[in-house]
């Protein structure tokens, strides 16, 4: 049987490919672009999770060098035996932002991607200062910790803000308090920062 001549042919025409093209590719575009959000987020939580651990862990070594301090009293020979509230001893009413350095060489106040304590420069993405005040003058003592990092990948290209770090700076600066003062922090659109507070007293130790 010979089929029809007026039967219509089945397919699609060039302008329907074309629809169906522009259709899925602008479907794509928006997957992409939400991708690439999901994935800035990401980075920046984890950075940002990164650092309230390194602070925690300086607000734990603060603790532990206050259990040092067993003499009441604001001056040196009160404060000798610690490692950072000597900081603050003779100083009438607060210090300045300051970088603190352990005695041992397995801690630092930088700190690589992985939250892990480092002296080398070319690991540091962390940063840690201490500043001191008195609560109450040579009885306790309010301790503030600011974390500082290099945020990854936030701008492509060369960057025109005026506040924009170098990473090169950043990581040359070894974490320095009055560097880091210079930048600003908290205006330079690639270097975030966080601060936390704790309090410690002298440790009155009976003697037996």
């Amino acid at each position: 049987m010979r089929r029809s001549a007026t039967h219509a042919q089945e397919g699609f025409t060039l302008i329907e490919v074309m629809i169906a093209i522009g259709i899925m590719t602008v479907g794509s575009l928006g997957i992409l672009s939400m991708h690439q959000a999901v994935t800035r987020a990401n980075r920046e939580a984890r950075e940002m999770n990164t650092a309230l651990t390194i602070t925690e862990t300086w607000i734990e070594r603060v603790e532990r060098d206050a259990l040092l301090w067993t003499a009441q009293g604001f001056n040196t020979t009160e404060l000798q035996g610690t490692a950072y509230l000597q900081e603050i001893a003779g100083v009438a009413d607060e210090t300045a932002w300051f970088k603190p350095i352990p005695a041992s060489s397995a801690e630092s106040w930088a700190f690589d991607f992985f939250s892990r304590d480092t002296r080398a420069t070319a690991n540091t993405m962390y940063c840690v200062n201490l500043k001191m005040s008195w609560l109450r003058q040579g009885s306790s003592v309010r301790v503030d910790v600011r974390t500082y990092w290099l945020r990854g990948g936030h701008m492509i290209g060369t960057p025109a803000h005026a506040k924009w770090v170098a990473a090169t700076a950043f990581r040359g600066a070894g974490c320095a308090a009055a560097t880091a003062d210079g930048w600003d922090l908290g205006e330079a659109p690639n270097v975030n920062v966080i601060f936390a507070s704790t309090v410690v007293t002298w440790l009155r130790r009976d003697t037996p």
